[in-house]
């Protein structure tokens, strides 16, 4: 049975956070894509893709790997697919300890057999591979199992799965592999703002560590531009307005600097991931020098959020004067600069185990 979004008010999307280790014995083909070279307190890259200026949806951006989730993601035809492989059962994705407030992107019941926490990390996986050509597949535990793949091979397969999502399936039954679901941990989920109207994702952020930077080439046509970067480079150039990021991934990096070994956010991730997370619905409010999103756990988060209509939230105060006078902060602060000038401020407890964003340190490295 096809998979069915969960809202009408938005449509469901999963995103991988892809991390490399930078110093590894990394080909040199590789490297080439990794623009920052220079000593960094940072062990590791994050991969950023730039999105077409012709794009519907946040045009030029730079953002992580994902896109939209497809029917064949869901597909039960997975199943068969996993049991032959011999690698295992999903607990360590589907054992979560704490499922209260869980986003209801995970807990809702599908059509589909396939687990919602395996399901989306399927989309992910896919869809890293179309925009980067990083196939992310474990080899199935069989004696004739043939995994190799030449360039050309490769690059035909990409095609085939960009036009169509279930020969990702096909994919992994010719070449018998699966999707390498064990490796991404879950890491956190934002939905659109509803002043996007008829653009918004529930969007799940997955996170993979992986030892060293792999060969990777944008699609040259939702992408044009992929690069591996230090979190503190991406958030430098940002603030300097050589490119721009959405305002997730400017939290997001920032959480990511309380880890600047990539052993250190391995090891986090892993066991984070089986915390959970919840869902995140960022609400604008207008100041009078700018404007701010303010997240859960803020003291000026509405309780509870209208997750469907938009909501004309301002104050008279300038941005200082709010934060001044909020006691528990957790938000986006924009000032004269617009995006570029986004300020990450939060002083919460972070739940699910969660990472405290660093604030105002994209200038060190």
């Amino acid at each position: 049975m096809p998979f069915r979004p969960l809202s009408k008010y938005w449509r469901e999307a999963a995103t991988l956070i892809l991390t490399a280790g930078a110093r590894n014995g990394t080909s040199n083909m590789a490297r080439a894509v990794a623009d920052d070279l220079v000593p960094s307190r940072f062990d590791y890259r994050v991969l950023m893709l730039q999105r077409s200026g012709k794009s519907g949806f946040m045009p030029n951006a730079k953002v992580f790997p994902g896109g939209l989730v497809d029917d064949s993601d869901f597909s039960n035809e997975w199943l068969d697919i996993f049991d032959n492989s011999e690698l295992g059962n999903f607990d360590s994705m589907t054992s979560i300890r704490n499922a209260h407030d869980r986003s209801p992107m995970l807990t809702a019941k599908q059509a589909s057999l396939v687990p919602n926490d395996v399901g989306y990390r399927i989309c992910a996986i896919r869809e890293t591979f179309e925009e980067s050509g990083i196939l992310l597949t474990r080899p199935c535990g069989v004696s004739d199992a043939d995994t190799t793949m030449s360039e050309d091979s490769l690059n035909e397969w990409r095609t085939r799965v960009d036009s169509d999502g279930q020969e990702f399936l096909r994919l992994c039954q010719e070449h018998k592999c699966v999707p390498d679901v064990w490796s991404l941990y879950e890491w956190s989920n934002w939905l659109t703002p509803t002043s996007f109207f008829n653009r918004r994702y529930d969007t799940i952020f997955y996170i993979c560590c992986l030892d060293n930077i792999p060969q990777t080439t944008h699609d040259k046509r939702e992408m044009v531009k992929a690069q591996w970067l230090s979190p503190s480079e991406i958030l430098r150039n940002f603030h300097r307005e050589e490119h721009w990021i959405p305002p997730p991934q400017v939290y997001e990096l920032s959480r990511m600097f309380q880890l600047p070994r990539l052993d250190q956010l391995h090891r986090f991730s892993q066991e984070r991931g089986l915390e959970g997370c919840e869902r995140w619905l960022p609400v604008r409010i207008t100041t009078s020098d700018g404007g701010m999103t303010v997240l859960p756990g803020d003291d000026l988060f509405p309780d509870p959020p209208d997750l469907e209509k938009e909501q004309d939230l301002q104050t008279s105060g300038t941005l200082l004067e709010s934060r001044q006078s909020t006691e528990n902060l957790n938000r986006l602060e924009f000032g004269g600069k617009g995006v570029y000038s986004t300020t990450v401020c939060s002083n919460i407890n972070q739940k699910f185990g969660h990472l405290s964003p660093m604030q105002d340190v994209w200038s060190e490295d």
